[in-house]
């Protein structure tokens, strides 16, 4: 059979395959909406449009999964977060295609990912001592759910470093990213009171997206070229402002880390962002004198300012923001570590006693016990260990080496001015930025091995596609 005819017919095998199943989907949501069921209707219509879009999509499926990564909370009104739904989809369509031969395999296993293998064969190892297992849409225990998305997230990785993104599919890719955590800030707004995002409540966290979408400016243009054109002074400055406003430390120093470091990739008008940065600091430094003496910031702005001496709100000691609060976090992982440095506390599998333990610390006025129960130890290393034990944390450093060293090869070998080197610089410093703050943020296993794999796995994909447009130019 010719080639054409051949591709035409695997083409038809999967539209029919699709179109069975999505009447399927149709026949039984419509009959359970005639008993009231609610969550099938959601069901049915997340089918409906996610078929749709990969229709439309076609070869470029990835792009659904790459905006869903980007929208990394619970989406309303579903169980996944938006990381496990893009994994799932991207994992599954890539597989079909494969056995279709819409796509080919070469066989080859990137580096990047074989250096993931001590470090996924330990993880599996304490969960198979450690046995906890899945509900459809959660866990039957508390850690089961972490589990599952840590594989999505290994699995995710090998699939996109099978791939090779172009020049406009790079700009799509980051472009797609990008609205992701601008949606879900948008969601998030909506389903809050404007009232409590300015005044002394949390809800301005819902703001944090907007600290991934900042630095995109800086992967892409130079300090001058923001300045001298206003719609990009414009975008710049409300989405630093917003992300600023969300109240994160680390959210609020992410668009300056990656400001100081892109200029040494991109290679021109390093002066100038040097100068813009002493700049940003004087400005900074006004902020702070004044506060309490000639105004008084907004809660949210002088959360991520505390760090620096200054005269701020007593409700921020209150809140939490002292070293004590990370202190005491990390003093209860280094007695999980000396309990046992193998294999930790036995991975996310919390047992009865341990939850019993943290509600009657908390009973008592101890907020630190919900972060322990949660396995949110504010310091990654610390809390791989506690977790799954010291060589974890070891296999979980040598991933990291071998990232950041090819990183800082493959960044500097992007073509210069291309999509492939934005995309890759902005996954590439977002990295730098998680890894500096492994030391005092953070800290949850799951949710930082999420997050890294997923930018690893999305940034392999352009290296792939930018030293193929450097061996064809």
């Amino acid at each position: 059979m010719p080639r054409n005819r051949e591709s035409a017919l695997q083409t038809k095998v999967v539209q029919i395959v699709f179109g069975l199943g999505l009447l399927g989907i149709v026949v039984f949501a419509t009959k359970s909406m005639m008993f009231g069921s609610t969550m099938i209707a959601k069901a049915l219509t997340v089918a409906i449009v996610g078929t749709a879009v990969v229709f439309a999509l076609d070869r470029r499926y990835w792009l659904l999964s790459a905006f869903l990564f980007g929208f990394y909370n619970t989406i309303p009104h579903l169980k996944f977060t938006g990381t496990e739904l893009g994994a799932l989809l991207l994992i599954s369509i890539s597989f079909v295609r494969m056995a279709l031969q819409r796509d080919k395999n070469n066989g080859r296993i990137d580096p990047i990912v074989v250096v993931t293998i001590p470090f996924m064969a330990w993880f599996c190892l304490v969960w198979a001592m450690n046995p906890t297992g899945l509900l459809l849409f959660g866990s039957s225990r508390i850690g089961g759910r972490f589990y599952f998305r840590v594989v999505l997230a290994f699995l995710s990785l090998f699939v996109l470093s099978k791939m090779k993104f172009d020049n406009d599919e790079s700009k799509q890719l980051v472009c797609a990213v990008v609205m992701g955590y601008v949606v879900q800030s948008l969601v998030g707004l909506c389903f809050r009171n404007m009232e409590y995002i300015v005044s002394n409540d949390n809800s301005h966290y819902v703001l944090i997206p907007f600290t991934y979408v900042a630095p995109l400016f800086l992967c892409r243009f130079s300090a001058s070229e923001i300045l001298s054109r206003p719609w990009l002074s414009f975008g710049f400055m409300l989405t630093f402002f917003l992300g600023f406003w969300s109240g994160n430390r680390t959210g609020a120093t992410r668009p300056i880390l990656v400001g100081l470091l892109a200029p040494f990739f991109l290679r021109r008008d390093r002066l100038k962002t040097i100068v813009l940065m002493f700049f940003a600091s004087f400005v900074l430094l006004i902020l702070v004198l004044g506060q309490g003496n000639l105004w008084r910031l907004p809660f949210a702005i002088q959360r991520p300012l505390s760090f620096l001496p200054g005269k701020w709100d007593r409700k921020l000691e209150q809140y939490g923001f002292n070293d004590n609060f990370r202190a005491t976090l990390r003093m209860y992982a280094r007695e999980h570590i000396r309990a046992n440095p193998w294999f930790g506390d036995g991975g996310f599998s919390l047992d009865s006693n341990e939850i019993a333990w943290s509600n009657a610390q908390f009973a008592h006025g101890d907020a630190f016990s919900g972060h322990v129960a949660a396995r949110n130890w504010h310091n990654v290393w610390l809390g791989m260990a506690a977790d799954f034990g010291i060589p974890l944390s070891v296999f979980w450093g040598l991933f990291m080496a071998v990232l950041l060293i090819s990183g800082w090869r493959d960044a500097r070998r992007m073509p210069p001015g291309s999509w492939n080197q934005t995309a890759y610089l902005y996954f590439y410093l977002l990295i730098i930025v998680e890894f500096v703050s492994f030391f005092f943020a953070g800290g949850h296993t799951a949710r930082t091995t999420e997050t890294i794999f997923l930018w690893t796995g999305m940034m392999t994909a352009v290296k792939n596609g930018g030293v193929r447009l450097l061996a064809s130019s």
